[in-house]
């Protein structure tokens, strides 16, 4: 088995902990769970590339796990609203998935952490009224260390959030945010070291077909981004459409620099 971060990969890291009587239960049921029972919460904060999710999901699906997908309303790098969001998130419901609110508390100016739950709710209503679908009760925060004195291990009064130390250090947590932190999740799961765990996946951090380096994966993310808004503006641009051949060339100047 080789340890990369590919959507095969993904797989065989599932299979681990379903191999080694792993349960992969959502937030509501952790206190539930039977004494001696292995468990792990399967969660993705959707930071980047939404129509990527999907994949994760669909693998999830086939080995009977569900897990939480937490999207932002209010991204910087992509918009719930948009028509192939929108669809990613109904799949992901239809699949049986639950969906969250992924909540980045510095989008608003000089914003005030004791705003955080109003602005949260808000944004629990924006999404409800985008998609349709109601998000449950959890919320994930985005980038939580720029604040994480108010954050981490820490409850908030009418606010649920998978920072709180029943999730976060009652149990383990273990992230792909900056490659593993104790190896690869599969070794992980096979070492029967924490009976409980949760599991943040970045769907963004898991191409179809990897490099094999974080880096090299992250530049083929953006240089897809890059022909995706130059196709758009040749479509729907009057000006770049008319000069098509003089905008391909300054793109392949510009990025050859």
């Amino acid at each position: 088995m080789s340890c990369d971060f590919s959507i095969r990969h993904y797989r065989d890291i599932l299979e681990a902990g379903l191999e080694r009587g792993y349960q992969f239960i959502g937030y509501e049921e952790l206190g539930a769970l039977p004494a001696g029972q292995k468990a792990c919460i399967l969660r993705h904060d959707v930071d980047y590339m939404p129509e990527w999710s999907p994949r994760l999901a669909e693998i999830e699906s086939d080995l009977d796990i569900r897990s939480t997908y937490f999207f932002q309303v209010g991204a910087s790098t992509y918009n719930l609203r948009e028509p192939g969001n929108c669809h990613t998130v109904s799949k992901l419901s239809e699949m049986g998935h639950t969906l969250g609110l992924h909540f980045d508390v510095s989008w608003k100016e000089n914003v005030q952490w004791e705003e955080a739950v109003s602005l949260c709710e808000q944004d629990k209503g924006v999404f409800k009224a985008i998609t349709g679908i109601e998000p449950c009760d959890i919320v994930s925060f985005h980038n939580p260390r720029s604040f994480a004195e108010m954050v981490f291990d820490r409850s908030i009064p009418g606010l649920h959030h998978t920072y709180e130390s029943a999730f976060f250090s009652s149990i383990k947590y273990l992230s792909d945010s900056q490659g593993w932190y104790e190896g690869c999740m599969c070794k992980v799961f096979a070492s029967d070291k924490y009976d409980v765990i949760q599991l943040l996946i970045h769907p963004y951090i898991w191409p179809e077909d990897t490099a094999g380096d974080f880096i090299s994966d992250i530049a083929r993310m953006i240089k897809l981004r890059c022909d995706e808004l130059t196709e758009y503006l040749l479509e729907y641009h009057p000006v770049c459409k008319g000069n098509e051949e003089r905008l391909r060339s300054e793109l392949e100047s510009i990025m050859g620099r």
